[in-house]
């Protein structure tokens, strides 16, 4: 769930939901105010036993008035309402103009009379009426020619407390008040304590991922919980820390591929400057006596001083190609088409005797990639250069070049007969300056750099390369895989 919507419901269950409560507890109060009402009223043999002595009581007192003025009647209308309040009713005499002449009646009963008995009050001469919370008794009576009413109320006043209702009112009104607020606080607690432990939660977990990866830590994995964007932070998190990962893994990999291109330079510089050193010094000590040898010694010093040359140009290839600042020249090409009409320069790499099968099928020769040619070319010529340079009879050589598509890719493999490489050793080929030991004791063979360099430009061609060989001694397979397009 979304923090947003979690918090929209939480705050509408912080108050809805005591109101709920609240409001259970008034309907639970008002159905025994039901049932106690019904306890009072429902007992049709005790009510009519009381409307019947309160009727005969008002007509035995009304018959005991004295004629003349109705001020005389005080006495006997005031004992007649006290017994009248031993059965919870009020007394009240009105004449037929709706003057009081006397009342005990309460505020609310009196509006009562007002609103509900007044309609009905001189239809008829004696009656009981039920109205809501009350009962009402009227007995009707002349005296010279005037017509007076006596009236009985029995009714439960809220306001003074007086009847059931006000009891019940009084009894549990000011509680169900403390109970409300009391359960709207307790559920607005538990309802903040969840909500933060849901925010909290998450925030200790990141915060506890957050130490382990500033301890260098950073295979540690935070677990997604709680809302939806505490979730998505988790994985972006994790995300983070596996890109951390992956960066130190390259820069790990980057200074050990500096040392070893440190250590290469060092000594396959190091091979032909001793070696200049060495016939230099012989013609300073006279060594070279002669003209001939003098050139030979001239022509030894020349030979290391271009693989020197040979080598820094490489090296200076393959930092540009490095660091990504070559200038590509990209364009689409029939990559079996330019392959075929490369033959013949191809063929010129090989040594007299040396053979170089080139193989496509006709399907094929539509495939287009986008590439730059001359680099691609210059790869081609350092591959066949190796097969040439570690073949042990480069007369005997033979090359093989074979294109298909797989798929949208290119597949190029080109094979040789030559020695092979062990299968442990395949993996590091690409690497800067790495020779296998019986490559490594023979300098004049290369510079080290030739197939790291065909490993940036492939890679600049969003491709990839590779090697493979079945068995030391049975050839080497180079496979090289470019996107067409």
């Amino acid at each position: 769930m979304q923090i947003k919507r979690r918090l929209f419901l939480s705050n509408i269950m912080m108050f809805a939901l005591p109101f709920a409560i609240i409001a259970v507890m008034a309907g639970a109060l008002y159905l025994s105010y039901q049932e106690a009402k019904l306890g009072v009223f429902g007992n049709t043999s005790h009510d009519k036993h009381v409307v019947h002595v309160v009727q005969e009581d008002m007509r035995q007192t009304v018959a005991g008035l004295p004629v003349g003025n109705p001020a005389m009647w005080q006495g006997s209308l005031t004992e007649l309402a006290r017994r009248m309040e031993a059965d919870n009713y009020h007394l009240a005499v009105v004449d037929n103009r709706g003057i009081t002449l006397y009342s005990n009646l309460t505020e609310i009963e009196e509006m009562q009379i007002e609103e509900e008995l007044k309609p009905v009050a001189f239809v008829e001469d004696s009656a009981v009426f039920v109205f809501r919370d009350s009962n009402i008794i009227k007995y009707m009576f002349s005296r010279e020619d005037k017509e007076y009413h006596l009236i009985g109320i029995r009714s439960f006043d809220i306001s003074t407390g007086r009847g059931l209702l006000g009891g019940l009112y009084h009894s549990y009104a000011s509680g169900l008040l403390l109970m409300g607020l009391l359960v709207f606080m307790l559920i607005n607690l538990w309802l903040a304590h969840r909500l933060s432990q849901k925010i909290l939660q998450p925030i200790a977990a990141l915060r506890k991922a957050a130490s382990a990866v500033e301890q260098g830590d950073l295979t540690y994995h935070v677990k997604p919980v709680g809302d939806e964007e505490f979730a998505a932070l988790c994985r972006h998190f994790n995300g983070m820390a596996e890109k951390l990962a992956e960066l130190q893994a390259a820069r790990n990999e980057s200074d050990e591929e500096r040392r070893t291109l440190i250590a290469g330079i060092s000594h396959d510089i190091r091979t032909p400057l001793t070696v200049i050193r060495g016939y230099v010094e012989g013609l300073k000590d006279g060594v070279a006596k002669d003209e001939n040898m003098q050139k030979r010694y001239l022509d030894k010093i020349a030979a290391g001083t271009e693989q020197i040359s040979s080598l820094l140009e490489r090296l200076f290839l393959y930092s540009k190609l490095n660091m990504e600042a070559y200038p590509f020249n990209f364009r689409q090409v029939k990559f079996a088409s330019w392959l075929q009409s490369r033959a013949g320069e191809f063929q010129q790499i090989l040594p007299a005797g040396g053979s170089l099968q080139i193989s496509s099928v006709p399907e094929n020769l539509a495939a287009r990639v986008q590439m730059d040619t001359t680099e691609i070319q210059r790869v081609m010529t350092n591959l066949l250069e190796n097969a040439v340079k570690y073949h042990p009879a480069p007369d005997m050589i033979h090359v093989s070049i074979q294109v298909s598509l797989v798929g949208r890719e290119l597949l190029l493999r080109l094979a040789d007969n030559g020695p092979g490489v062990a299968a442990e050793n395949l993996p590091r080929l690409f690497q800067e300056f790495y020779r296998t030991d019986a490559a490594r004791s023979e300098t004049k063979r290369g510079s080290g750099l030739g197939l790291a360099i065909c490993r940036r430009i492939v890679e600049a061609h969003q491709g990839r390369i590779w090697a493979e060989s079945r068995d030391e001694g049975t050839g080497l397979c180079i496979c090289i895989v470019l996107p067409t397009v």
